[in-house]
């Protein structure tokens, strides 16, 4: 006669189930990031799921929807990110010190997460969450470059929100993919717009 499960056991059954869901979830994390970083801007459910290992219905059961997972890849990379343009540069020193950190510190950034930025920038029209999150990041970004250097808090608002925009991932988009410019020749021309203001 069969004995039946201890708690024990059942415990360890729930206990591996857990397990293999958080490392299933994880995988389709990684494998979303992954292809973002190759270049598939807006990867199909089915392309992660291939990309992990798993089958479709365990993207489902792990994501309600595309935003769900959205939202899951946001808070695995958001700390890395936001550090990346908050907790780097320096912060001393006279305005033009300043400004060439801060310059550098952002452009830096863009050239590290460009495509994350540029998955967020094409599919933000179709997600509620890169919007919210996009919006919640645009805030953060303007009071930390105020903080920084806080010589801009005594513009007018107009140049505030020109300077916002010229140290920007969209002005820094154009600047090397559509115009061409190298990395060095961008930041110059950022750097200059803000000299040239302040």
């Amino acid at each position: 006669m069969k004995s039946r499960p201890t708690m024990t056991t059942i415990t360890q059954i729930a206990d591996g189930r857990r397990q293999r869901s958080e490392r299933s979830r994880k995988a389709m994390i990684d494998a979303a990031l992954a292809l973002i970083q190759e270049g598939n801007f807006a990867p199909t459910a089915r392309e992660i799921s291939e990309r992990a290992g798993v089958g479709i219905r365990s993207f489902f059961r792990q994501f309600e929807d595309m935003d769900s997972l959205f939202l899951a890849v946001d808070e695995e990379i958001s700390e890395s990110v936001v550090s990346s343009f908050l907790h780097r540069g320096d912060r001393e020193g006279d305005l033009e010190t300043r400004l060439g950190s801060l310059v550098l510190t952002y452009t830096e950034a863009f050239e590290t997460h460009r495509a994350l930025l540029l998955a967020t920038k094409s599919l933000r029209w179709s997600s509620q969450v890169l919007k919210d999150n996009y919006a919640h990041y645009q805030v953060l970004s303007r009071d930390n470059k105020e903080a920084w250097i806080p010589e801009l808090k005594s513009l007018p608002e107009e140049d505030r929100q020109l300077l916002d925009a010229c140290l920007s991932f969209e002005m820094w988009h154009r600047l090397r993919e559509i115009q061409g410019l190298p990395i060095t020749e961008a930041r110059s021309v950022i750097l200059r717009v803000f000299l040239k203001l302040i």
